[in-house]
């Protein structure tokens, strides 16, 4: 798929810029509105490793519970403070656990009857507060709403069907963005989530509208009522802004356009953005206005390797789904290597003797520092 670039200075009216740190991060003004732009060439070249601390105030692991009703094939982790939500890569109906890890039901399933979606699911939303459960279909002309005793409670109905969908919730209002086609009237739609009544639309803007599903839409909810947006199809992170009923650009990358790498980029917390490109991560601190290309390791559980992608952070955690039998393995691997300390060795071999073939996934959860409290590198 061809990325659509653009030029900021000719299509977004850039005012002013002001570089800081290292050089490599800037400041735009955008229609009155602050947006970071990255350099690629100026980022530091050598990748460093930073703990998973630097990004998370703690981390625990759950063993979900082992029951033939519980297992799936994961695909997005849903991680709030009372719950562990998992939607199904393969089509299966979604999983809801406690925090503690016990299997509480199946909510929905792929089907054309009530309460069911018709298609894999897009995006899910846990509103603890309400005990809902929000789901967009990978493409749908309505939202379904379930309580989380997975019982299906009711549809909310868009004015058109909708393309891969996400949704935000903030202050009893749903918005729901989605990738337009020609003829689409609206790219975002708001609903009282009360009554279903649309309260605003947003018109699509030209460089969004797409006449295929190649794209994909992503968004963490990472940072409390901001509203992140990444279309693949475009080079650049936007903000949702839900009073104002705009979509303004927030972040993006500088680079040659002979480069023109592939990218994802998600945010971490208000002051740290990511860039997955071509096999490589980069970090960019907003704060101290630098950017890096970095390794994370779990240094609460013996330095492993971590994934870190839009995956794994969401919804203000960092979450790693796996299967028990490939976490045995990524121990194994780490207890061979040499730089294996042997307070690394103790943790890495009591977990290890902890898990069991054969069980359901373990979720390890580390809650999101919510800004860079020190600098990274």
């Amino acid at each position: 798929m061809k990325t659509k670039i653009f030029s900021i200075a000719l299509v977004f009216g850039v005012c002013s810029c002001s570089p800081k740190g290292d050089g490599s991060v800037s400041e735009v003004i955008v229609n009155g509105n602050k947006m970071y732009v990255s350099s690629l060439s100026e980022a530091k070249s050598d990748i460093t490793t930073v703990p998973l601390s630097s990004f998370v105030e703690d981390c625990i692991w759950v063993q979900l519970e082992t029951n033939e009703n519980a297992y799936f094939s994961p695909q997005f982790t849903t991680v709030t403070d009372k719950y562990i939500g998992v939607r199904d890569r393969q089509g299966g109906p979604y999983k809801l656990f406690d925090r503690s890890g016990k299997f509480l039901c199946s909510v929905g399933l792929i089907g054309n009857g009530p309460g069911e979606y018709n298609i894999a699911l897009y995006d899910d939303i846990i509103d603890d507060k309400n005990e809902l459960i929000y789901f967009s279909s990978f493409t749908a002309d309505k939202i379904l709403v379930y309580n989380t005793s997975g019982k299906f409670l009711k549809n909310i109905v868009t004015p058109h069907r909708m393309q891969k969908p996400k949704m935000f919730l903030h202050d009893g209002i749903l918005t729901v963005v989605h990738i337009p086609f020609p003829n689409d009237k609206a790219i975002a739609f708001q609903f009282d989530v009360n009554t279903g009544k649309i309260l605003k639309e947003l018109a699509p803007p030209e460089y969004f509208i797409e006449n295929s599903f190649s794209g994909e839409i992503f968004n963490t909810r990472n940072v409390q009522g901001v509203f992140d947006i990444l279309y693949t199809g475009n080079d650049t992170l936007y903000h949702f802004d839900l009073k104002n009923n705009k979509i303004m650009p927030a972040f993006k990358l500088r680079h040659n356009i002979t480069e023109n790498p592939w990218r994802q980029y998600f945010q971490v917390n208000k002051d740290l953005i990511m860039t997955w490109m071509s096999g490589k991560l980069l970090a960019v601190d907003l704060k101290n206005k630098t950017s890096s290309y970095i390794n994370v390791v779990n240094d609460y559980y013996g330095n492993m390797p971590v994934p870190m992608s839009v995956v794994h952070l969401r919804n203000g955690y960092w979450v790693h789904n796996i299967q028990p039998e490939d976490l045995m393995e990524d121990i194994e691997n780490r207890l061979a290597e040499r730089s294996c300390t042997e307070n690394d060795r103790q943790i890495l071999t009591k977990t290890l003797l902890t898990l069991k073939e054969g069980t359901n996934n373990v979720v390890f959860i580390g809650k999101l520092k919510t800004e860079v409290k020190t600098k990274l590198w």
